[in-house]
């Protein structure tokens, strides 16, 4: 029984950590996003300049994925950009269980 209580505060705390860190990752990507748009530094950002850094980001987005370069993302890429995100959440997971055993002083 332990066990399964241990199984389940490791996972509210996996899940409540990753909301935190993705709300303040969301948070402050948005907001460095919202300086780039407004390129008039009029403090608003037009429909046009929101488009514009919009596309802007699309653009190196699909850049990034797209290893070689040939303007297309086949299915080694897709392979490639799945487990970098693997990676990515499997040291997510490791940071939370740290962070579990260090707060239970396990």
């Amino acid at each position: 029984m332990k066990k399964h209580i241990g199984s389940l505060v490791l996972l509210v705390v996996f899940f409540g950590s990753s909301t935190i860190y993705a709300d303040h990752h969301q948070d402050t990507e948005t907001e460095q996003y919202e300086m780039k748009a407004d390129t008039n530094n009029d403090g608003k950002i037009s429909y046009e300049e929101f488009k514009a850094a919009r596309e802007k980001h699309m653009q190196e987005h699909f850049k990034r994925r797209d290893l070689n370069g040939d303007g297309f993302i086949d299915q080694n890429e897709k392979k490639a950009a799945k487990e970098k995100w693997m990676q990515y959440h499997k040291k997510m997971k490791k940071d939370c269980q740290k962070m579990e055993t260090h707060q239970t002083g396990n």
